[in-house]
């Protein structure tokens, strides 16, 4: 007598439900510019940037859409707030190293560019929610057709 199979059994992830293999790329890259930024950040302020840049890769990367084409509106989205994320990051950093180095005097330009950045940064983030949002809503519905 065999026994019935384990409802608990693992089920095979089907081809739709994977993540693309460019976006786990992208994770993976993202991953690895993040601790390498945040270790060496504080020695050249270029590979700060690497960690920053990084982040905005994993947030692409997640914000994959469900169809064939995995560069969804929520991707596009991503992707030019966290371009808005790293240019308002060298803007700002630029701004308080003239005003370190005694160049400039302190301007309002850097309180404008810090609320640009963390805007930019909300709006990322918010994509990425709405993107894995939209994904499971429309796996969801394709199940629900399926059955």
């Amino acid at each position: 007598m065999s026994p019935e199979p384990d409802a608990s059994a693992s089920v095979p992830v089907t081809e739709a439900a994977r993540m693309p293999l460019a976006a786990r790329r992208l994770v993976l890259v993202g991953g690895l510019c993040v601790p390498v930024g945040l270790f060496a950040g504080p020695y050249v302020f270029g590979l700060q940037l690497l960690a920053v840049a990084g982040v905005v890769a994993i947030a692409v990367a997640f914000s994959y859409g469900h169809r064939r084409s995995w560069f969804s509106h929520w991707t596009w989205l991503t992707a030019a707030a966290g371009v808005l994320w790293v240019l308002a990051t060298v803007a700002y950093w630029l701004s308080i190293m003239a005003v370190v180095d005694g160049s400039s005097a302190p301007s309002g330009l850097s309180n404008v560019v810090f609320y640009v950045g963390l805007a930019s940064l909300l709006v990322m983030v918010a994509g990425v929610i709405a993107a894995v949002i939209s994904r499971a809503v429309a796996r969801r519905r394709a199940s629900a057709t399926l059955e």
